[in-house]
């Protein structure tokens, strides 16, 4: 996994976090005006070119996340390897065939609801590196690790934008045994005055 020039995009995307980011609580960090609502290109090609150089070793033949926020980061930095970008939709659609199916809880919406990918697109044999905007609980990436081993495809690693540490998400990870790798990772908000911690090194 190559790391030299990568931690200099992540600078430029924590002092972009810094700049536009909105603190709501200790636990929620809203970006929707760059990231995953409104989207900025700028950012997206940080983060998607910062993802394709960790990972760029690793042979990844498919960059894989969750509808809908990861969309536009999965295909930048699938993008950048040459690789496939899939995302797996929220519920099951009458058209897609052979079904790859997860139940996940949503922590910002606080409902369950079923992840959803087709086995003919997520094949046996695949190197499926699972990303998205935010490493939170884990349950999303969790949940799409799991899909990408009843597809019989290999998980390579996990990448994220931004990871808050405090919520445990990396613990969830770490027993499928690659690596992860988080461009920004906060230690602490404050939502009184707007502060955030980020982790050193």
């Amino acid at each position: 996994m190559a790391t030299g020039e990568v931690w200099d995009e992540a600078a430029e995307i924590r002092a972009w976090i810094l700049r536009e980011g909105v603190v709501l609580s200790a636990d929620f960090l809203r970006v929707d005006s760059f990231l995953n609502h409104r989207v900025d290109p700028g950012f997206v090609a940080l983060a998607g070119a910062a993802l394709a150089r960790a990972f760029s070793t690793a042979g990844v033949t498919c960059v894989f996340t969750a509808e809908a926020a990861g969309n536009v980061i999965a295909y930048e930095t699938a993008r950048r390897l040459g690789a496939a970008a899939l995302y797996a939709k929220k519920g099951a659609a009458r058209t897609m065939a052979r079904a790859l199916t997860a139940r996940v809880r949503s922590p910002t919406k606080g409902s369950e609801g079923d992840l959803c990918a087709s086995a003919d697109y997520l094949r046996p044999g695949e190197r499926v590196l699972v990303v998205d905007d935010f490493l939170h609980q884990g349950t999303t990436s969790a949940a799409l690790a799991g899909m990408v081993a009843q597809a019989g495809a290999e998980l390579v690693g996990f990448g994220f934008v931004i990871e808050k540490r405090p919520s445990g998400g990396r613990r969830v990870l770490e027993p499928f045994g690659v690596p992860i790798v988080s461009l920004a990772i906060i230690d602490a908000m404050d939502p009184a005055t707007g502060r955030i911690v980020f982790a050193q090194g």
